[in-house]
């Protein structure tokens, strides 16, 4: 019996031998799949839960950077207000002086600077605040997902505050140059002039235009104005805080920020001659008394509805003829000028004009691709 065993085993050796290879190759195959795919699906879940991570980080921070403008809103407004100061020469006028005519220049100047202030520095505002807190962001994941504390809450504090510069002399120096190029504009508008809203329309574009073409563009040179040219004395030793200040800067002098603040400028007077389009195509009735003069108060439509009147030949309301509508010069700076007053709240029904305005380059598609984006570069 033993015999024959062995010359079973003799005669089929190579078929053993070649089977138990076999056998062994394919469970260390199996194994070493199995393995492979442990360590594939192990890694799969640590990118998800990371990227799940940088996600829910990203969101947390577009979130601080939203309440951030927004609470940065009614400084922006006052400062706005504060420099280009029409509330001294509506008072004087009210005595009914005896250069009026040249106080209402003025006014006429400061108001139409106060909206295409309002509009530029509304824009310059998201679009730094959306950069710098993105940044802020990526260093500090990574400082997370390193488990290190490189930028402290001292440096975070600091970088923060350099928006700040914009917030007063920034803001100042944008004012004065967009307050000279209106009054270059608008230098040829007599006050007896009545526009139609096309015409006004067209102001606005000439004010756009002259103000992109100057050396000192806002869009092209927005870094200029958001920031100081020097660091603070206290974080010059601090070698971190300078990377990300250059950094910082880098991005706003990009092309695709110049850009990306040229496209809201452009929205952003849609938005106003929208505001003013109302006061044209109110319908208006042919029995209603003029407001002469200046009023203090928030502008109504009814201030307007002398010179907007087409009579259709029936008694009650007419629908005037929005391409035909003109509105007298002194008649319009008070509308022009109670919108740029209007508070920055976020609060109150309809919206006033500034509230739109930083509404609408919070939301801009384009503004948050772009922080989306910074967030990227600086978090990997």
């Amino acid at each position: 019996m033993f015999s024959s065993m062995k010359n079973f085993l003799n005669r089929h050796r190579r078929k053993f031998v070649i089977g138990g290879v076999v056998i062994a190759g394919g469970m260390i195959a199996f194994r070493y799949a199995q393995r492979k795919l442990f360590e594939y699906q192990e890694a799969k879940a640590r990118e998800f839960f990371e990227r799940t991570r940088r996600t829910q980080h990203f969101e947390t921070t577009e979130r601080t950077c939203n309440q951030a403008i927004m609470g940065l809103g009614p400084n922006l407004i006052e400062q706005i207000l504060k420099n280009l100061d029409a509330d001294r020469i509506v008072a004087d006028l009210r005595n009914n002086p005896n250069d009026k005519i040249v106080l209402w220049n003025k006014l006429k100047v400061l108001a139409i600077a106060r909206l295409c202030a309002l509009v530029y520095a509304c824009s310059m505002l998201v679009i730094t605040l959306r950069v710098q807190f993105n940044i802020l962001g990526g260093y500090l994941y990574k400082d997370a997902i390193g488990n290190v504390e490189q930028v402290t809450s001292e440096l975070q504090h600091s970088y923060v505050a350099l928006i700040q510069h914009f917030l007063s002399d920034g803001c100042n120096s944008l004012c004065q140059l967009i307050e000279t190029k209106v009054e270059h504009i608008l230098s040829s508008y007599d006050l007896s002039r009545k526009l139609t809203l096309t015409e006004t329309e067209q102001i606005f574009c000439s004010i756009q235009m002259a103000i992109n073409s100057d050396a000192n563009d806002p869009s092209t040179h927005l870094a200029k104005y958001v920031y100081p040219s020097d660091l603070p004395a206290s974080t010059t030793s601090n070698a971190l805080f300078e990377k990300m200040f250059n950094e910082t800067i880098d991005m706003l002098e990009s092309s695709d920020v110049s850009t990306l603040n040229a496209n809201n400028v452009s929205r952003g007077f849609s938005i106003v001659m929208d505001n003013i389009a109302d006061f044209y195509f109110k319908p208006v009735n042919g029995t209603a008394a003029v407001e002469n003069g200046y009023s203090p108060k928030h502008i109504t439509k009814a201030s307007i509805e002398s010179s907007t009147k087409v009579d259709d030949g029936e008694a009650g309301e007419t629908l005037p003829n929005i391409n035909t509508v003109s509105i007298p010069i002194p008649k319009l700076i008070p509308i022009i000028n109670g919108l740029a007053k209007q508070q920055f709240n976020t609060t109150t029904q309809p919206p006033s004009l500034s509230t739109s305005l930083m509404t609408l380059y919070l939301i801009s598609e384009k503004v948050k691709i772009l922080g989306a984006n910074t967030y990227e570069v600086f978090s990997v």
